[in-house]
């Protein structure tokens, strides 16, 4: 009798153990967009390119890649705060089990990327490990969350419309973003940005703001602005896209995780 009592508090610890870190994301509600930017550190235009680009991925291969960044999962371990949010919103097909989710934890220094039953042949946990350790924590560590968010997503889009044979509108390639980049970093580039505002400040100083605007085409551009908003190499963009709810799509633990 006793050794039936204890088996049964044995099982229910372990229900408990198991269960909780899944009922603690499971506070969450289902995304309205394709990046539920909930930590703030995702710049607009890196926001809008990627709600773009995933709601065409979705349109053409019925992949469903949700991006969400988040300031903590408390006491949950990542891994099992993603798998039980991906379990909750079901993301990706029935049957296809075509979903991902991506997990960035600002103040846990932790991400996750979290791959549907059916993408783990596409997306398996090396290739997400290089995702994280080349895109994630390098930016990271800078504290450029949305490149490194940003370029990292764009690799794993890549990867699944290539896969199925289909381009997505826009999207730039890893070797034009590395390309703008590298001319943002490069001191010459600042040098000839101050070049090309000289004449409009001259002209402003002297009175001739009028002309100075003929000449120049318009009043100048200025580069960043909230949460890192410049273009910092991201290429078009496809516009605003709704989340319309997972598919009934299933996960099994596929995929990386890591800290920086």
């Amino acid at each position: 009798m006793h050794k039936k009592n204890f088996c049964n508090y044995i099982g229910v610890f372990i229900f408990f153990l198991c269960f909780f870190p899944i009922a603690g994301a499971q506070e969450l509600p289902v995304p309205q967009r394709y990046v539920e930017d909930r930590a703030n550190i995702v710049s607009d235009i890196a926001e809008k390119g990627l709600n773009g680009y995933l709601q065409e991925l979705e349109q053409k291969t019925g992949a469903q890649v949700i991006v969400l960044t988040i300031d903590t999962t408390g006491d949950i371990p990542i891994e099992s705060y993603a798998l039980g949010l991906a379990t909750k919103w079901k993301l990706g097909q029935k049957g296809k089990d075509n979903g991902v989710l991506v997990v960035v934890a600002k103040n846990d220094q932790a991400y996750r990327i979290e791959v549907g039953y059916g993408l783990e042949g596409v997306l398996p946990d090396g290739f997400c490990g290089t995702i994280g350790r080349t895109y994630f924590v390098p930016k990271f560590q800078k504290g450029q969350f949305s490149e490194g968010i940003y370029q990292g997503v764009v690799i794993l889009v890549n990867k699944i419309a290539e896969e199925n044979g289909v381009k997505i509108t826009g999207m730039p390639s890893m070797a034009d973003m590395r390309k703008k980049a590298n001319e943002r970093q490069n001191p010459y580039f600042s040098l000839l940005y101050l070049l090309l505002l000289f004449p409009f400040l001259l002209s402003f100083l002297f009175g001739r703001r009028r002309s100075s605007w003929y000449w120049w085409g318009g009043p100048p551009i200025i580069f960043g602005g909230p949460r890192g908003s410049g273009s910092s190499g991201m290429g078009g963009f496809g516009g605003f896209g709704s989340f319309g709810g997972g598919g009934g799509g299933s996960f099994g633990g596929g995929g990386a995780s890591g800290r920086w």
